[in-house]
């Protein structure tokens, strides 16, 4: 790989995903009693602590205490809520507590059918200045408060403090400028969440005289597709359109909405770097450069190194990543659910992406032969990197400052909050050539668990995202982010963002 470890797939979602072969079925079943859900729900959340026992290294991690802490405390809280389980709810969030518990984004788990049909109060709001904005109504509502409408609390509370109780411990992470933005927004739209109730009373502020309205909860609008537009261009907007283009004279826009293997995106990125590669001298010597990295939540490193060097070529990328770079190694949980899993990916995504003799074959090939060395150690691990590294973390306030950039074209690196995992690596990348601007939100920020794959749990209703290593002397601490040089505080829908882009370059 180029660059050291920290590059070395660091992957949110790889395409391969392998069931644990002895929980496999031909399709799941749900309960049909409220006893049924219950019975499911712990038998689900007890095979969900022994996969994250039995495939990753967190019972073995000395260096983060709070995640084989909350191996044992969490599933304690998360049986206690699977014990009431009476629904299909109930057996998903009770899982959702425990998962979302470890506040690590490469640790997860999402249903496989949808939940609970979603309601809305009439209105969706929008976290804006600080405070929420009303940016959409139902119309046929005359109770409806107005667009424009300020939100000062609900119930008596902070809206901040309402997402912390009712939201936080299920779903999203507080700590993240993305999920904060999300909160605002979610709390406004109820999927049930047992114990966590929808708002039911708030105070609004019209043109400065203040009220409190009772939220009248009802089903979507039908049909719901406008619904859905809106409310995600309220929380996270819309994600990067693939390709370059040129919006304004000299203005070269790049869109990277991610870095995933697989048939689909690879075919897409191989003619990205293509693309790039023919604007070459004329686009470094431009006005600007846009790397739009809207919607990307990572995928596989390999593809961010070449489109990295592809923009900017191989001496700046070398020395940034020089300038980024720390004596970091990671430890690799050896499972044979781990070893199946990178045979599969060796066969299904590395050979016929990158080829038989490329680095990333090289990369898992050497994964597997030091997990198969590891299988009867105890620990079950296998240190690749550095055997000694010093604690981590600030890496993002490291970033030069002053220098003179490589040429004259300003690059701007536009984020909406999802950036994570090898977008991440991305960033530390690009980040470190001197003159690019982060602009728009702050990143989003990595645990020191990464190289996931999806394991589906016995009943077939949830599927787990796991880890499978863990980092030591990461350069970012855990969720560290990189804050925006330019923030904005708009519309996320790609009209508006895409216009706030254009005017800020034309101002610079």
């Amino acid at each position: 790989m180029i660059g050291s470890l920290r590059r070395a797939f660091a992957a949110v979602a790889l395409v391969v995903t392998l069931a644990a072969p002895a929980f496999a079925q031909d399709a799941p079943t749900a309960p049909t009693t409220p006893e049924g859900w219950r019975d499911l729900a712990l038998s689900d959340l007890a095979a969900a602590r022994d996969i994250l026992t039995a495939q990753t290294p967190i019972p073995f991690d000395r260096d983060n205490p709070t995640y084989p802490a909350w191996l044992a405390e969490g599933y304690g809280q998360a049986e206690v809520r699977a014990r009431d389980a009476r629904d299909a709810a109930g057996h998903f969030y009770a899982l959702a507590l425990y998962l979302n518990g470890f506040n690590d984004p490469h640790i997860d788990v999402n249903p496989v059918a949808n939940l609970s049909a979603a309601q809305w109060p009439g209105f969706i709001a929008a976290s804006r200045n600080g405070g929420a904005l009303v940016v959409m109504r139902d119309e046929g509502d005359a109770d409806a408060p107005p667009i424009g409408a300020q939100i000062l609390s609900c119930e008596g509370r902070t809206l901040a403090s309402l997402a912390e109780e009712r939201l936080y411990p299920f779903v999203l992470n507080g700590r993240l400028a993305l999920d904060r933005r999300r909160g605002v927004t979610r709390l406004f739209l109820d999927r049930s969440i047992p114990g966590a109730p929808a708002p039911s009373v708030c105070r609004i502020a019209v043109d400065g005289v203040e009220r409190d309205i009772t939220l009248r909860w009802r089903a979507l609008p039908d049909p719901p597709e406008s619904y859905w537009a809106a409310y995600q261009d309220t929380s996270a907007g819309a994600a990067a359109s693939w390709g370059v283009s040129e919006p304004a004279p000299g203005v070269t826009w790049i869109g990277i909405p991610t870095f995933s293997s697989g048939s689909e995106t690879a075919p897409q990125l191989e003619q990205l770097i293509r693309d790039i590669n023919a604007r070459g001298d004329a686009m470094r010597n431009g006005r600007a450069i846009v790397l739009d990295v809207r919607g990307n939540g990572g995928g596989n490193s390999a593809w961010a190194d070449r489109i990295a060097i592809a923009i900017f070529g191989e001496l700046p990328v070398q020395r940034a990543n020089r300038a980024a770079s720390s004596s970091s190694g990671v430890d690799w949980r050896a499972s044979p659910e781990n070893i199946a899993y990178w045979r599969e990916w060796v066969t299904s995504v590395a050979i016929p992406e990158f080829g038989a003799n490329s680095e990333a074959v090289d990369f898992a090939e050497g994964a597997i032969e030091g997990m198969e060395r590891a299988l009867d150690r105890n620990p079950p691990l296998w240190r690749q990197g550095s055997p000694f590294v010093r604690r981590g973390g600030g890496l993002t306030q490291r970033r030069p400052r002053g220098e003179e950039a490589p040429f004259p074209a300003r690059v701007y690196m536009l984020s909406n909050g999802t950036c994570g995992s090898s977008c991440l690596n991305f960033a530390d990348t690009v980040l470190f050539v001197p003159g690019v601007q982060l602009i728009g939100s702050a990143t989003a920020g990595d645990g020191p668990y990464m190289e996931v794959r999806n394991v589906t749990l016995p009943s077939g209703l949830a599927v787990l995202t796991i880890p499978q290593k863990v980092w030591r002397g990461m350069g970012r601490g855990a969720l560290e982010a990189y804050e925006p040089d330019i923030a904005y505080d708009g519309a996320w829908d790609d009209a508006s963002v895409r216009a706030w882009t254009l005017g800020l370059i034309a101002a610079q």
